[in-house]
């Protein structure tokens, strides 16, 4: 939910900070109405919001910066993990950078991240309660004498920022009133972000990981990452300057490890052809979502030495195991036609237990076949369901 300045504000006082504490039932009703014995109709439900905005932003930062943290869904929702701003702040910091300005700074997320990889940050967001935010969660997460937030339209201040300083910037995509992959909808637009690139010494723009990337391609001097953490491709960032120098024009990149001390694996895309295609072989490789926007399967294939099962489709094989972040790695234990009977004979025959179908390229009901499919056995077994030469397919592994 939307909450308002006015909320934001109340949520920082003592009366707030005890009433946030306090145990309360599980019951969101009930809940509710505990809260108002204590406080306005409209403060518990502000308390109420907080309560589990900070719960779920534990998937994103340690508890010990989420418990304290101000936000609002639609900032949540949007923001980067501690991890990925930290190294996206490291990342930065190596490339010289000493001061970044976020535009489009939200809650402060990447502030915190671009402090602690040892940059000065100037935030600036048109919204006013983005700032109330940014500046109460950077102090609570202790580097807030490093981020300075101003309450602006970045476009009205482009004159303003150093051309020697980097850039860190978040569009909104929900500018129309519903999440875009369309540069279009981007508030600021292309026309203001393609002049960024001759404004700045460097910096970065997060776009969405699901736009067409070859869009981007013809920008001058600009480098593209798609970056995955926890199996999930979370963003497409566009490098450039000072930023991008001396790397691949396109790349993956898997972003693991602790929030503090992020750890990368890089692959650069678009450099090698397609791939071999052939039949399954002893082990199936499945790249990480981040390798698959960034159309760079075949890099993946010539650097492991595997091939595809077919042109269309994503899926490597190999006849040995390959241990990458950039991919998971599944012992094929047989092969059967794409029908749900002989499918789960098969899981019968080898012992199969959980079931978990990965399909490609087909609408699959998965919650159902799973179900449906898992058996009695010890073995949890993946099952990827494709179609291949107009006939429907199943790879039966073991999962790792």
């Amino acid at each position: 939910m939307s909450l308002s300045l006015r909320q934001l504000e109340y949520l920082c006082t003592p009366e707030a900070a005890a009433i946030l504490s306090a145990d309360l039932p599980a019951d969101p009703l009930a809940a509710q109405k505990k809260l108002r014995k204590n406080c306005t109709t409209e403060q518990a439900v502000a308390v109420g919001a907080l309560r589990e905005l900070r719960h779920r932003a534990e998937r994103k930062f340690p508890a010990t910066i989420a418990e304290n943290m101000l936000t609002t869904d639609k900032m949540l929702q949007q923001a980067s993990s501690l991890r990925l701003a930290v190294w996206k702040g490291q990342k930065l910091r190596a490339a010289g950078a000493e001061q970044v300005w976020d535009l489009c700074c939200g809650f402060g997320a990447d502030a915190i991240g671009f402090a602690r990889g040892g940059c000065d940050v100037v935030g600036v967001d048109v919204s006013p309660e983005a700032v109330f935010c940014a500046a109460h969660n950077t102090a609570a997460a202790g580097v807030g004498e490093k981020c300075i937030f101003r309450q602006a339209d970045a476009e009205q201040i482009f004159d303003e920022i150093p051309t020697e300083a980097m850039i860190h910037i978040d569009p909104d995509r929900r500018a129309t009133g519903r999440r875009s992959i369309r540069l279009d909808d981007y508030a600021p637009g292309e026309n203001f972000l393609q002049s960024l690139l001759q404004h700045a010494a460097g910096g970065c723009m997060k776009l969405s990981p699901a736009m067409d990337f070859s869009l981007l391609c013809d920008w001058p001097g600009v480098r593209l990452e798609h970056i995955s953490e926890a199996g999930v491709c979370k963003q497409l960032l566009a490098w450039w300057g000072d930023a991008a120098d001396g790397k691949p024009t396109r790349a993956a990149t898997v972003v693991a490890g602790e929030a503090e001390a992020p750890r990368a694996t890089t692959l650069p895309a678009g450099q090698a052809g397609l791939a071999e295609i052939a039949d399954v072989g002893a082990w199936l490789i499945e790249p990480d979502p981040a390798v698959i926007a960034a159309d760079a399967a075949d890099d993946l294939a010539a650097k492991f030495d595997l091939w595809r099962l077919d042109p269309s489709l994503a899926w490597l094989s190999g006849a040995e195991p390959v241990d990458t972040p950039l991919a998971g790695c599944y012992r094929v234990l047989e092969t059967v036609a794409g029908r749900p009977n002989d499918v789960r004979r098969a899981v019968v025959r080898l012992d199969g237990g959980t079931v978990i179908v990965k399909p490609r390229g087909l609408k699959l009901d998965t919650d159902r076949l799973q179900k449906s499919l898992s058996g009695k056995g010890d073995r949890r077994l993946a099952i990827f369901w494709t179609q291949i030469n107009h006939k429907q397919i199943a790879y039966i592994a073991e999962m790792p």
